[in-house]
């Protein structure tokens, strides 16, 4: 049997890519790709494919590509791979536009937290079992925790909404 190698498609999944990679997926997975993406800003569409392409070597991303990429992708790939860079920075999502919330919604909060502590320790506990850390492991378990400060801070959030509604209801 043999073992395949995993894409960067697969890595995406499982794993922070390096940026280059995620603005590249996150514009190939848009409906209509970069040239959809290029139609939208008004730029030339062959040119941002090719800087988007991670084999291209003469052609290269620019900040207003980034900020193409990631305003209409809304990739979240894209601001994993850019909070990699800086150690312990993390991010979320706020999913409600109103100040409001119910206890529904706290409970989701907590439901969601506890869904993402159970995937980091279940994936911790494989990962041990041949005694080592393997730098796909790694990669792999840095995702997840960046994955679970985020249900923290969205819980932590929810749950003010919640104090609040409480507090003025």
């Amino acid at each position: 049997m043999s073992k395949r190698w995993p894409t960067s498609k697969d890595r995406a999944e499982r794993e922070i890519l390096p940026l280059n990679l995620s603005l590249y997926h996150a514009a190939r997975d848009y409906p209509g790709g970069g040239k959809a993406i290029a139609a939208i800003y008004g730029v030339p569409a062959t040119t941002l494919q090719h800087r988007l392409n991670p084999n291209a070597e003469t052609h290269k991303l620019s900040l207003d590509d980034l900020e193409y990429v990631l305003e209409a992708t809304r990739d979240p790939r894209i601001l994993d791979s850019l909070l990699a860079l800086v150690p312990n920075a993390h991010w979320f999502e706020y999913q409600e536009a109103t100040t409001e919330c119910s206890e529904q919604q706290l409970l989701n909060s907590v439901a969601n937290l506890s869904s993402q502590v159970s995937e980091l320790l279940t994936r911790i506990s494989e990962h041990r079992r041949d005694g080592k850390y393997h730098d796909h492991e790694k990669a792999e378990l840095e995702k997840l925790k960046g994955q679970l400060f985020g249900a923290v801070q969205a819980l932590l959030v929810t749950a003010q909404r919640f104090d609040g509604e409480m507090a003025h209801g």
